[in-house]
Order: C-alpha cells, then structure tokens, then sequence
C-alpha cells in the first residue's frame, strides 16, 4: 500500500524545477508534464543560442533573451501549475523518495556540465570586460557573448577578435584588427595609417588619462624594430624611439594580425607585444547580454541601453 503524503507545495515544486526543470511536476505526481517541460526548455533555449548568432538590429536584437526568460517562466508556471491540481491528499508515488530527487539533480548536474564544456568549446563563450581599453565601443562592465564559430577564418581589418595575448596563452583579450599580413602600418600623433593611407577611425578614441602617451615603447621597441621599414636614411634602429601615438612603419609578418584596442591611450595591445598569430584568435564578440556600470549599485546599475548592442 502506497504512503500518502500531504499536499503539494508550490514554492516546493518551483524550487525544484528551478535547479532540474520538470522535476516539481514529478514532485506533483506527473512524469509526463515533467519531462515536456524538460524538452521544451532546452528547445527554447537551444532557439535563443540559436538568434544569438543571427544578424538581428534594433529592438529584435533582445529576442535571445527574451527566448531564455520564457523558458524560464515556463518551467516556473508548469511547476506551481502542477503542485495546484495535485489532489490534496496525494498519494506518494515509487519516484516521490528524496534519492530520486538527489539522483535527479545530479544528473542534471554531470548534464550540464558536458553541455557547457561543449558549448564554450565549440560555440560560445561568456566574458566579462573589466577595462576601458575597448571603449567607446565596448565598456567596462559590459558582460559578451563570444562566438567559437569559424575561429580559422580569414580575417578582415576592423573585425573584432577575443586572442591569447602572446606569452600568455591564458590571458584573453578583446581588440581590434588595423593589420593584416603583408600590410604596413603606422601612427603619428594618434592617426593611423595603412599601406600609405590614413584610416578614418570613427570608432577610436584618444584620452591621456595616464599621462604617459609620450613615453617610450620600450617594451614593444625590440618587435618594433625587427619589423621597421626606414622610411628614410635619417631613420634609424639606433635613433627610433616610438610611444603610443606615434610608432613604425611597421610590416606584419605572414599569419599574423596587428590589432589596438579603440582607447589607443589607455590599451595593452599590439604596439606593446608586436602582431598577434592567426591561430592565436580564440572567438569573436558577438552581442552584450548584460552591463553593469562603474558604481556596481546592483539592479540601478543595469545598463539597460547596452544590452542587445551587436558587434
């Protein structure tokens, strides 16, 4: 004879679903809902990973997320749902023991695991931008969804790319692409030039906020000059001394990338450790899901304006 239970709690069956979904609906005595809202919550979810990837401008752009809040509200409401129409003296079932429960949800834990190993792997990735050296673009505070997808391809100049800062496999960073193989490159007072023309840059800014803009390269000066093209007698290894506004010119080698963070003032990049590999390209940024300002004032801070913000 099967034991009889109390009524089923709603706050209990949300809890539940929260941590394995569909597993408060199992509490209130239906597998089945349980496992269809297992399946449609990794749907939907699949279906917002899935826009994060297309090409969406405007207010459509939150659609990823707003596919991720709706799954979430499924299995909050399918759960209390289920724990109302249980009959108030339920009637336990073989399922209904706490080692189901706790074997449940450590499945669901090894589930996840692998899932997000293969998604950060293959997919996307989540980072957080701690500095400035990419704003006005990309500020400080400001959480990005990083794409896996076609890490090998050809790159073009002004795309974004995440890389391994040479000498640091395990330092990633977010810059800009000014350079590519074969391309000289150079900068005179803030100004670049590409292969004798000067790029327009609407999206770079110059702010001295350390004062030290005119102090020299000495550690990017040995990459510098390995890769000075003299563009006269009077220029030499001996006598060039370049600082961060004014540098080179400079060839990028074969199978590799110069890139500069848009804060050309106030970033670590190419100019400080020489042109980057191909293959050292790790993902490119691909939309803000979240951004919290400076003073970190919890909900007020939210940056609601940023989120959605395509690259």
């Amino acid at each position: 004879m099967n034991a009889t239970g109390g009524p089923r709690i709603p706050l209990a069956a949300v809890a539940l679903s929260l941590v394995l979904p569909g597993l408060g609906e199992v509490y209130a005595g239906q597998p089945g809902a349980a496992a269809g809202t297992f399946v449609g919550y990794h749907v939907i979810g699949a279906l917002g990973l899935v826009l994060i990837f297309a090409p969406l401008r405007g207010l459509v752009a939150d659609l990823p997320f707003v596919a991720i809040l709706v799954a979430w509200v499924l299995v909050v409401v399918r759960a209390a749902r289920a724990a109302n129409r249980a009959p108030l003296s339920y009637v336990l079932q073989p399922y209904n023991r706490w080692y189901w429960y706790v074997g449940a949800m450590l499945a669901m834990v090894v589930w996840q695991l692998a899932l997000y190993g293969a998604l950060t792997t293959w997919v996307v990735q989540a980072f957080r931008i701690p500095s400035t050296a990419m704003a006005p673009t990309i500020l400080s505070g400001d959480y990005v969804f990083v794409s896996r997808f076609g890490v090998d391809r050809v790159r073009e100049r002004n795309d974004l790319v995440v890389i391994s800062v040479p000498g640091s496999p395990g330092v990633l960073v977010l810059k800009r692409v000014v350079g590519l193989p074969g391309d000289t490159v150079s900068m005179s007072n803030g100004v670049l030039t590409r292969n004798g023309v000067v790029v327009a840059e609407p999206f770079a800014q110059l702010i001295d906020s350390s004062g030290a803009v005119s102090e020299p390269l000495h550690q990017g000066r040995p990459w510098h000059l390995s890769h000075l093209v003299p563009t006269s007698r009077a220029t030499s290894r001996r006598t060039y001394e370049p600082n961060v506004r004014t540098w080179g010119p400079l060839v990028i080698p074969n199978d590799s990338l110069f890139v500069l963070g848009d804060n050309r003032d106030n970033s670590y990049d190419s100019r400080f450790w020489g042109a980057v590999g191909v293959h050292q390209v790790r993902g490119r940024p691909l939309v803000v899901y979240l951004s919290i300002g400076p003073d970190g004032g919890g909900f007020l801070s939210i940056r609601w304006n940023r989120i959605g913000r395509r690259f």
